[in-house]
């Protein structure tokens, strides 16, 4: 008896030293390379956000600090002591913007309401100097388009392609030069909800959705095991988003408090808010990304990868990213992906564009297409 458990137990070890050896060896050569994560890019630039050797009459100034917020900028200095700080943003008719931010020493001021394409001017105030600084904005894109129902009033905010905001005069004062996806709702502290731009194949949803400031800064993306549709507004203190159902969610630890079968859509019509509500002196913090993705669905066959030919076409792409590989088919075939390592095939039908979330995939997988019934493999690997 005992020899039995001896013998079951190096079996036991036997598979599982296989099984790992297996997810380490790849028939592919080159790694399909892994883009930058959009919140490993944004801390990336925060090592420039500097008030050290800086004061008012010399500040360091960053327009467009995270890149994707054009009509913003960081003013950032020390003061000799703890000091409040207030702002003009000159408007260019009877719409000045004025603010004033609590007592500190070091000073991280983020300016809001740029015009595009302008020569900007902004005064900046502290222990009794007064600092007139000039921000120069680049117009916006040529493609960009705006909604045919905009509301004069205060600080209006769409999204059509890109996200904006217009000041009662009607110009643009703020916008997103990514295509961020569905409506806009800013909370009391001037960060805003929106869905990410890492869309699904019908291009109607998204992945997740994002809680950032007016600068772009992203504090948090909420992945969702289900599609985010583009809506979102305040509901009892908390935020209700639109997914397979909708839901009532804690943005502080990203938690689903309730689902909720129907809800009044006028939760999701607020569109006007002020630039400046309730925003402090500027402090870098952390990112967190919170959830999870479901797992993406195989096609179910499972084809015997003994005899192949080299992939040589030019017809199919391949990418990932820190949530999910991307296909893109351009040829007139259907193909099917597939995804091998030892003692784990994954196969998927791709018809135009395929995402592949990387949730359930674990080690390393050489990727094989399959088309018109002929097995290629191809010289890349997916390591997850």
């Amino acid at each position: 008896m005992k020899k039995m458990y001896i013998f079951i137990g190096i079996f036991i070890i036997f598979v599982v030293a296989i099984t790992i050896v297996g997810s380490l060896i790849v028939m592919g050569g080159t790694p399909v390379k892994v883009e930058k994560d959009i919140l490993t890019m944004q801390s990336n630039k925060e090592v420039y956000f500097n008030v050290y050797g800086y004061d008012i009459n010399n500040p360091n100034i960053i327009v467009n600090p995270y890149g994707n917020s054009p009509l913003t900028a960081l003013v950032m200095f020390t003061s000799n002591d703890y000091s409040e700080v207030s702002i003009t943003i000159r408007g260019k008719y009877d719409n000045d913007i004025n603010y004033s931010f609590a007592k500190d020493k070091y000073h991280l001021i983020p300016i809001y309401g740029l015009y595009p394409d302008y020569e900007n001017t902004v005064i900046i105030r502290c222990e009794g100097i007064e600092k007139v600084i000039n921000i120069k904005t680049d117009a916006i894109s040529k493609d960009f388009i705006l909604d045919d129902n905009m509301v004069y009033d205060n600080y209006s905010f769409y999204n059509v392609n890109y996200p904006y905001a217009i000041d009662s005069y009607g110009d643009i004062r703020w916008y997103l030069n990514e295509r961020y996806f569905g409506n806009i709702t800013v909370l009391d502290n001037s960060n805003l909800i929106i869905g990410s731009n890492y869309y699904n194949e019908d291009e109607d949803s998204t992945i997740s959705f994002y809680r950032m400031n007016l600068l772009g800064k992203i504090y948090g993306e909420y992945l969702l095991s289900g599609n985010y549709y583009g809506l979102n507004g305040i509901y009892e203190d908390n935020i209700i988003v639109k997914s397979d159902k909708y839901l009532v969610m804690d943005l502080q630890i990203g938690n689903i408090i309730e689902k909720i079968d129907e809800v009044d859509d006028s939760i999701f019509s607020n569109n006007i808010f002020d630039l400046y509500n309730n925003v402090v002196n500027y402090n870098v913090s952390k990112p967190v990304r919170f959830g999870k993705l479901s797992k993406t669905k195989t096609n179910g066959e499972s084809p015997f990868l003994l005899k192949y030919s080299k992939y040589k076409g030019k017809d199919i792409s391949i990418s990932m990213d820190s949530n999910r590989i991307t296909f893109i088919n351009n040829s007139d075939d259907v193909i099917y992906v597939i995804l091998d390592k030892f003692l784990d095939k994954r196969v998927y039908e791709v018809v135009d564009i395929k995402y592949i979330n990387l949730e359930g995939l674990n080690g390393k997988y050489t990727v094989y297409y399959k088309i018109n019934d002929k097995i290629y493999k191809t010289d890349y690997y997916v390591g997850v």
